[in-house]
C-alpha cells in the first residue's frame, strides 16, 4: 500500500536537484510514496513532454561524416546534464537511454549505463560512484495497488525509491523493483529480478533474487 502522508526527507532530497523539477502537489505525492495522478498536473504533462523531447535528442541515431565516438559521447553528457537530478564525473550513457523524469535520478562519478537501459523514476532513483549498469537493465520504481478495487478507483498508482551503492555491478537484463537498495559492491547476476534487499559485498541472481555467494571487501 502507498503512504498516507508526504515522505518529507525524499522531498528535500529532490529539492537538491540541479535542475529545474515539475513541483506541485502531484509531484510531491509521487516522489514520496504517496498515490499519484500526473496527469492532473500540467506542470508535470508539460514537463514530461519536454524530457521527452530531450530523450528522442539524446538517443538520435543519426551519425554524419565528421563524427567520432567522443563527440557523440560528448552529446549525449550534454543532454544529460540538463535532464538529470545529478550527473557525476566522468560518467558515461549509452544510446539508447529512456528515464520518466530525469529530475529524479542522482548518479555518482564514474557511472557506465549501457544500452537500452531504462530508469522509471518516479520514485528518487540514487546510484552511487563506479556502477556499472549492463545493458537491457529496467530500474522500476513505480507500482500499483494490488486491490483492483483501489486501482479501479483511483489508479493505485505509486513508487518507492531505489537505491544502488557505490562499486556495484548490474549484470544484462536485471530488473530492479520498487523500494530496494544494493548494498556496496555487490553484482547482481544477469537476468535477475531483484525484490528484496541486497547485502553489501554479495553476488546474487535468479527470479526472485537470492544469495549465491559472499565477496571479499
Amino acid at each position: 500500500m502507498e503512504k498516507l502522508v508526504k515522505d518529507h526527507e525524499l522531498i528535500d532530497h529532490v529539492k537538491c536537484s540541479a535542475i529545474e523539477v515539475p513541483w506541485c502537489d502531484e509531484f510531491e505525492k509521487m516522489i514520496s510514496g504517496m498515490n499519484f495522478d500526473g496527469s492532473k498536473s500540467p506542470v508535470m504533462q508539460s514537463y514530461k513532454l519536454e524530457v521527452l523531447r530531450r530523450l528522442q535528442n539524446f538517443n538520435d541515431q543519426q551519425i554524419g561524416d565528421d563524427t567520432t565516438l567522443e563527440s557523440l559521447k560528448i552529446h549525449r553528457l550534454t543532454i544529460a546534464q540538463s535532464t538529470l537530478g545529478k550527473l557525476g564525473e566522468e560518467c558515461n550513457i549509452e544510446r539508447p537511454f529512456f528515464c520518466s523524469w530525469g529530475c529524479n535520478i542522482v548518479l555518482g562519478d564514474g557511472v557506465y549505463i549501457n544500452r537500452d537501459v531504462s530508469i522509471y523514476d518516479n520514485a528518487p532513483v540514487i546510484i552511487g560512484d563506479n556502477v556499472r549498469i549492463g545493458p537491457g537493465v529496467c530500474i522500476c520504481t513505480g507500482t500499483h495497488d494490488v486491490d483492483p478495487d483501489v486501482r479501479r478507483d483511483n489508479g493505485g498508482s505509486f513508487a518507492l525509491p531505489i537505491r544502488i551503492e557505490d562499486d556495484c555491478w548490474i549484470g544484462a537484463r536485471v530488473t530492479i523493483l520498487p523500494g530496494v537498495t544494493i548494498g556496496r559492491g555487490s553484482t547482481v547476476a544477469a537476468g535477475a529480478v531483484v525484490t528484496r534487499d541486497v547485502e553489501e559485498y554479495c553476488l546474487v541472481g535468479g527470479v526472485p533474487v537470492k544469495l549465491i555467494k559472499r565477496l571479499s571487501k
